[in-house]
């Protein structure tokens, strides 16, 4: 009975290329058709980056979002669309077949979903929160904002089985302290992001990289300018984005390849899409940008990490993620002092990789551990 196959539920935003796409894509590739079968619930109706490949493997469902334009309609929504949310998933779990457990993970709609679990006697029900905050200060500070998720926090320590964050700050902001555990999750396939399967690139430059959407969350803007300064001093070096644009951050990428254009730099600058090998591309490069505003814990550090690239990261950023080769610096720093410790860094430590263990965060291992949970197991 306790290897039964499980059936489970994912429910995120979308299926677009990122850190929790990537953490339901994992056990989805992973785990064997005998342990476990999962599905999938959107709350977009647009086409994801994942979404042909989890197909072979699961059902893919969708509930679109009323989405309003006028900061009225907006502050409204977050109430309609949890009324809308509950309704549709209660709908949806009385026309299924059961399933075992459900694994939301999506900060402003897992109450719902947790909800119309309970009502459809789902016995597992895991919340799961990847960020430690809100990202945008000025929708942190919307004090309906604050009231709802203070509701939701009451409402999932009520009827979530199992609350998880990616760092103790998550669990502390999403549920309040100690009232959930933190997991290992996003996790890392060794098996890719191997640096045997790739030819050593040294050449005494400075690669940067930096992968993720372009948006002002993400901060390629500050990236793009500690390149400028670092060019300044150390023409050999290079800087390589690999993303794609966000919906809400149109203007962004534009914006990024003007201001390398102005500052004559763009012929050092690749702006690489988000089906570039990035295993392949870290195995180039010299250190990794994480200047991100706000962060759970960010795949793109532990995957540079296994490939031996040291990175460099924002303060924001919770320390978890630093597995032997991080070095955190504040923003405020400004770019001209980010551009003078990375340089000072690599004439301590040189160009060349630098390998730490990186087994604890093995994705097979990680998977296991949730499988485990979808069967029942109690949070420790």
């Amino acid at each position: 009975m306790e290897n039964k196959k499980v059936r489970v539920l994912q429910i995120i935003a979308d299926f677009k290329k990122g850190g929790i796409q990537a953490d339901v894509m994992y056990p989805t590739r992973i785990l064997s058709e005998e342990d476990v079968y999962t599905d999938v619930m959107l709350f977009s109706d647009v086409v994801g980056f994942y979404e042909e490949e989890f197909s072979q493997k699961g059902k893919i469902f969708r509930i679109p979002l009323h989405r309003k334009k006028t900061k009225i309609q907006r502050a409204l929504s977050i109430v309609t669309n949890y009324f809308h949310v509950q309704r549709e998933m209660t709908r949806f779990f009385a026309e299924h077949e059961p399933y075992d457990a459900i694994h939301a993970r999506h900060l402003i709609l897992n109450a719902p979903c947790i909800v119309a679990a309970k009502k459809a006697g789902i016995p597992v029900r895991i919340a799961h929160c990847h960020v430690n905050k809100p990202i945008r200060k000025e929708y942190r500070d919307r004090l309906y904002v604050r009231a709802y998720l203070w509701l939701c926090a009451r409402i999932l320590n009520r009827f979530a089985t199992h609350r998880f964050g990616v760092t103790e700050f998550a669990v502390a902001y999403m549920f309040g302290k100690n009232n959930g555990i933190v997991v290992k999750n996003p996790t890392v396939d060794l098996e890719k992001f191997d640096p045997g399967r790739y030819p050593v690139v040294d050449d005494g430059g400075i690669r940067l990289i930096l992968v993720g959407s372009y948006s002002s969350r993400k901060n390629q803007q500050f990236a793009l300018e500690v390149f400028h300064e670092l060019a300044k001093r150390r023409p050999d070096s290079t800087m390589t984005f690999i993303g794609y644009p966000r919906t809400a951050d149109d203007d962004y990428l534009p914006n990024l390849k003007k201001f390398a254009e102005e500052n004559g730099i763009a012929d050092r600058v690749a702006f690489l899409p988000q089906d570039t090998n990035v295993a392949e591309a870290l195995s180039r490069s010299t250190i990794m940008l994480i200047p991100s505003l706000q962060e759970g814990l960010p795949n793109v550090a532990l995957e540079a990490q296994a490939m031996g690239v040291p990175c460099f990261v924002s303060t924001d950023i919770s320390r978890n993620c630093d597995c032997g080769i991080c070095e955190f610096l504040p923003l405020a720093d400004g770019a001209e002092k980010w551009a003078e410790t990375i340089i000072e860094y690599t004439r301590v430590h040189g160009t060349g990789k630098r390998y730490v263990d990186m087994t604890s965060w093995d994705n097979r291992k990680v998977c296991q551990e949730h499988l485990d949970y979808w069967r029942g197991k109690p949070m420790r």
